[in-house]
């Protein structure tokens, strides 16, 4: 009896070995999101490659169910371009099945590759005045001022664990003189979590009204893409209203470095006058 048991658990660290050690996601606050999700989660094992994807499922529930790998071919999904990111040993992996055949993944998503820090460049754009016309105000703009006024910021978000977001695009003044300024930057949306669904990325906005009271769940902007591309160091996004081409930044503090730089220096200025 003790052989037996002594077989199984080698076999069960084997197999844990096989699929590598990272930590399974939590799904705290995805559950209710995730009733009608058909997308299956997993951890990426050995033997992944440009036509296989092999992985070893767990469910949504409060406890992980781990069975043996399952090998799901990835042909068609690849022609397709579904298949977003590189699947490496104990990657977190979403796995959308072909409803018509069990052995054929229609779409990956390399979760884990999928968090991190991703931005975008914005440029400001001249304030409407009531006094001078825009194209007034651009014949008066000389070099320097268009240097210092027209300088890109980073908008975005980063993507954390446990399905925590934090907004990139906020940039701080020294002063209370931004309403001064010729120009003005689009507005940055904020967002506090974030989950897959149906293939889909869900980004959710504050939770939080002005007066700092918890909003209504209903009331709660959620922001839905779908994944047009995704490899290192580049993601694509096609929201309902554009698409928008993201590329990796090594934290979310230097994604505004530049930015924060020239604002700082603005601010300074507008300070002495």
């Amino acid at each position: 009896m003790k052989k037996i048991t002594t077989i199984f658990i080698f076999a069960g660290i084997l197999l844990f070995v096989a699929c590598g050690t990272k930590e399974a996601p939590s799904t705290d606050g995805v559950k209710k999101t995730a009733d009608a999700d058909k997308m299956i989660y997993g951890l990426a094992c050995d033997g992944c490659s440009d036509s296989v994807i092999v992985f070893m499922p767990f469910n949504l529930g409060d406890s992980l169910s781990y069975p043996d790998p399952i090998s799901l071919n990835i042909v068609e999904a690849m022609r397709n371009k579904q298949v977003f990111g590189h699947p490496e040993i104990g990657d977190w992996v979403g796995v959308m099945m072909n409803p018509d055949n069990p052995k054929e993944a229609t779409m990956v998503l390399d979760l884990d590759q999928l968090k991190g820090t991703w931005t975008y460049q914005v440029l400001p754009k001249l304030k409407q005045m009531a006094t001078k016309s825009e194209e007034q105000i651009e014949a008066e703009l000389t070099d320097s001022m268009r240097e210092i006024l027209f300088v890109p910021r980073e908008y975005g978000f980063s993507l954390k664990r446990h399905h925590q977001a934090a907004t990139v695009g906020f940039v701080y003044k020294g002063n209370d003189l931004q309403d001064e300024s010729l120009v003005e930057y689009p507005a940055v949306q904020t967002f506090t979590s974030w989950y897959t669904h149906n293939g889909k990325l869900i980004l959710v906005g504050d939770t939080l009204d002005a007066k700092r009271k918890r909003l209504p769940d209903q009331k709660v902007r959620r922001d839905t893409a779908e994944f047009v591309f995704m490899q290192e160091d580049s993601l694509v996004l096609r929201f309902p209203q554009q698409t928008i081409s993201f590329h990796r930044q090594t934290n979310a503090l230097e994604a505004n470095k530049q930015a924060q730089a020239a604002a700082a220096k603005q601010a300074a200025k507008d300070s002495v006058r």
